[in-house]
């Protein structure tokens, strides 16, 4: 072995992540990332070893337990490798780089992620989860660590030359031409709606099969399709998959929230940990679904996701905290902890709760006394005699079946799960992921805006502005940038490309929820500061991280619209939205940059990016304002608002005007929405294409149907 490390111990116990706190007592002796323990490589002549992970990651606490907990499998790790733990959260930016590697190397990804570098960071082997030992014809982690130093020690140049050609690569493809740029934003859409329609689960909603994810951006995509084209097909294919979703065992019945993803084609077993940025976008989804299709069950989900965040996610100071583990300590014997273990339960503990509602809600929720889930859903039998909550049967059905009234079958139900709630909390609750991360923080107050603009309800305004002035004042430094982590205080990493767009986007959500001009200034500097600081100049759009990074051995465009939004189609979203809402042509030139500048990627595979395509399919078409004219205490003023926010279309912006004040802050010059306050007496709406309005409304009614058009 090539010498003793300087000190032979983990680095990891002043770490303000959560997820290397929990590595800290590890025998292996994990460094975080940095020149530290890249200096320790090149002093040994060791190989990295990168392992990625979060600390909600249920693999990730696996193969901890199974690798890095092992005494004798750590001291081959120390003796073989200088050993780095990153938390992916906290940086997005190396994430990529070696998720790319790995993709591009294996066929898929994931976390744990597991990568051998060199002393320069150049990847040469990687993979995800490796068990201890050799098992099911995959290698074990054991096995794995004692070939490649032996690798490392007879074959070294090979090795060396491997992380040449993927650094190569890796830089081949971050600086290759967008190409396209011709392409047809439109046909993109529509081949993309086809690729879904093709993929679409007519049973029970989704696209593809399992495991089955949200995946927000292609909701977004059919949402702005259906408001342009109600068709049978697409309001099908939008409906039963958010229908199929909140019945499902993915929905949190009890405390509101989705989990992660759904392991089944059914969604009902789902990969039990909670994301804060799938809450902001499918609460955000659903308000919009209310909208599009008026269906209360839509507004009761937004509301429900947005109580979850606010009871359960929310710090002392308004941040919004990042994810809820999946594992946590068995009730039935808390010195195990499992997957699922807060939520799952029994036929017998329901019954001893529930008393004479139980039959009821049983029936309702699919209770068995083995367990409900399906074997396929559970193959290693680890749900056995337990039930993950699962809608399974309608009010009317229930009626019919137990001889009640649809309001009696909704009263013992809506009891039922208040009794289960509260006897919920009295047991251990999975980890909390303490951290705010700015872009899931901006998604969530997008999120809560959207729901606050269907339901009126004044808390969820005050939830989201406190987020988006933590976000402001604590996570923004004295030059205007942005901090990507704040956990008892702020995080060394800088904020990333998709921070300042997640945010600015947020901040806009605010605006149009609280109509403060001070938000529009708000969006409009962090996008200033996106621009000056990840802009690809050559080929337009942003790179994720700031250039000079030592660290990264490529500077990467995130061209990938998947669980979280590519930062750059985040960008193109709020320059638009920005253009609309202010009449300024430099905010939709930056728009149409962007969404050119990864033309060869949206053309040739249209699902890669939806939400690029949904800001493409807009910029192909007239953009709707909805302005609102009068004083802020005429109560006709608030009444018109309400029905806006009620009634609007995905694509559409809303903006505020109070008579008596004239126009501030962005909108000053305005001469288009000067001339509406011109003389103005009373409360009117004006519903405009581009700026061109129809003639103003003075009733709700009148408004309502001018926005159903």
């Amino acid at each position: 072995m090539n010498g003793a490390p300087e000190e032979d111990s983990n680095r990891l116990a002043n770490s303000r992540s959560p997820y290397l706190l929990q590595h800290a007592s590890n025998p292996v002796a994990w460094r975080e990332w940095g020149e530290e323990a890249f200096a320790e490589a090149r002093r040994r002549d060791l190989p990295i070893f990168l392992s990625i992970g979060y600390s909600t990651c249920h693999w990730c606490h696996v193969m901890a337990h199974e690798s890095f907990e092992d005494p004798e499998i750590a001291k081959l790790q120390n003796d073989c490798f200088v050993n780095v733990k990153l938390d992916r959260e906290e940086r997005p930016d190396v994430d990529r780089i070696y998720m790319a590697y790995v993709q591009a190397t294996t066929g898929s990804g994931g976390w744990p992620m597991s990568v051998w570098l060199t002393p320069d960071l150049k990847p040469f082997y990687g993979g995800t989860y490796f068990p201890p030992e050799d098992r099911y014809g995959r290698i074990g982690f054991r096995s794995l660590i004692q070939r490649i130093h032996v690798a490392w020690t007879e074959q070294r140049e090979t090795l060396l030359e491997v992380g040449e050609k993927s650094a190569g690569l890796l830089m081949r493809d971050a600086e290759s031409s967008a190409g396209a740029l011709e392409a047809d934003a439109l046909k993109a859409v529509a081949t993309c709606i086809d690729q879904l329609s093709s993929s679409f689960d007519e049973r029970w909603g989704g696209f593809d099969g399992p495991p089955k994810f949200p995946m927000a951006a292609n909701l977004q995509l059919l949402l702005q399709a259906c408001a342009a084209d109600r068709s049978e097909v697409l309001v099908r294919m939008l409906t039963r998959t958010l229908d199929r979703m909140a019945s499902g065992g993915m929905w949190d019945h009890l405390g509101g929230g989705f989990h992660r993803y759904s392991v089944d084609e059914y969604w009902h077993v789902p990969h039990y940990e909670k994301m804060l940025y799938d809450q902001g976008q499918l609460a955000e989804v659903y308000a919009q679904a209310f909208c599009l299709t008026g269906r209360e069950e839509y507004r009761r989900v937004a509301r429900e996701i947005a109580a979850y965040l606010g009871r359960d996610l929310l710090g002392e100071q308004g941040q919004f905290f990042a994810a809820e583990d999946a594992d946590s300590p068995d009730p039935r014997d808390p010195s195990e902890s499992k997957e699922g273990a807060f939520y799952v339960w029994s036929r017998s503990e329901l019954s001893s709760l529930l008393g004479a509602d139980s039959g009821l809600f049983e029936a309702a929720f699919d209770v068995q006394e083995g367990g409900n889930a399906r074997p396929e859903s559970d193959p290693h039998g680890e749900l056995l005699g337990l039930n993950t909550l699962a809608r399974v049967r309608s009010l009317a059905d229930l009626a019919a079946a137990f001889r009640m009234t649809e309001e009696s079958v909704s009263e013992s139900l809506a009891r039922s799960c208040s009794i289960l709630f509260e006897a919920r909390l009295k047991r251990p609750r999975p980890h909390l992921d303490d951290k705010a991360i700015v872009s899931w923080n901006g998604l969530a107050i997008s999120g809560i805006c959207k729901t606050y603009q269907v339901s009126g309800d004044s808390t969820l305004l005050q939830l989201a502005n406190r987020a988006g002035d933590f976000i402001w004042n604590e996570m923004r430094q004295e030059d205007g940038s942005l901090r990507r982590v704040y956990r008892l205080g702020l995080g060394n990493a800088s904020g990333f490309a998709e921070d300042y767009a997640a945010a600015a986007n947020g901040f806009l959500d605010l605006y149009e929820s609280s109509f403060d001009v001070v938000w529009l200034e708000r969006s409009r500097l962090f996008l200033d500061q996106l621009r000056s600081r990840f802009e690809d100049a050559q080929r337009g759009g942003f790179f994720a991280s700031e250039a000079g990074d030592a660290s990264l051995i490529v500077r990467l465009r995130d061209d990938y619209d998947g669980a979280e939004p590519a930062a750059s189609s985040l960008a193109a979203l709020a320059f638009w939205r920005l253009a609309m809402l202010t009449d300024r042509s430099e905010y939709l030139d930056a728009a149409r940059r962007t969404v050119d500048a990864f033309a060869g990627q949206w053309s040739r595979s249209p699902r890669s990016m939806p939400l690029m395509l949904t800001v493409a399919s807009r910029l192909a078409s007239s953009g709707q304002q909805i302005v609102i004219v009068g004083r802020r205490d005429d109560s006709l003023f608030a009444e018109l608002l309400a029905v806006a926010g009620r009634s609007r279309k995905p694509g559409s912006v809303l903006i505020a005007l109070d008579s008596g004040k004239g126009l501030e802050g962005e909108f000053e010059g305005n001469e288009k929405l000067q001339a509406m306050l011109h003389g103005f007496e009373g409360a009117a709406a004006y519903v405009c294409e581009d700026y061109i309005c129809q003639a103003p409304v003075h009733d709700v009614e009148n408004l309502r149907l001018a926005l159903q058009r």
